[in-house]
């Protein structure tokens, strides 16, 4: 997997070449992220969300703690830079409810405002939220991934590598 940062037409853009997650694409912010808690809650009813696929990866109540844990950390670099009220996230809904109130909020010059002390270099808030749904986005196919193997593992049939 690989995925980076690139400026096209003025406008940083990430990319990954595993998820496919593009920032060009996105269209409409809050709808996205909606789209990906709603997946992230949807996978973590299983009763198998606590099973791990291998001991060195996550289960999918791992990866969705661990967007929870991601989600507050990202919004605080964000309400710390805007000097606004941070947002606790003890759970799943707490962080969708935290960025559906967030998102509508951001002007356009809050969305450009400069982060210069958290990642070697300096991002925007844009820059952050955009990483945000993509990680969100990718541990959603992590998780798919997770439950796939499961299938794959426990039942009978032709099992095609590459």
């Amino acid at each position: 997997m690989s995925y980076g940062w690139r400026e096209i037409d003025g406008v940083s853009v990430e990319v990954c070449d595993e998820c496919g997650f593009d920032t060009r694409a996105v269209h409409d912010e809050e709808i996205a992220f909606a789209g990906v808690f709603a997946a992230l809650a949807d996978l973590v009813q299983r009763g198998d969300a606590h099973r791990k696929p291998s001991a060195e990866v996550f289960s999918a109540q791992e990866y969705v703690d661990h967007c929870v844990e991601v989600t507050e950390a990202i919004l605080g670099y964000v309400t710390d830079r805007l000097d606004t009220e941070r947002h606790s996230c003890p759970d799943l809904a707490a962080a969708r409810d935290a960025v559906a109130t967030m998102l509508p909020t951001l002007t356009a010059a809050e969305r450009a405002t400069v982060i210069e002390d958290v990642y070697p270099w300096p991002v925007t808030v844009q820059w952050v939220l955009s990483h945000l749904l993509h990680d969100l986005a990718h541990h959603v196919l992590d998780i798919r991934r997770g439950y796939a193997g499961f299938v794959l593992a426990d039942s009978e049939g032709a099992t095609s590598r590459r």
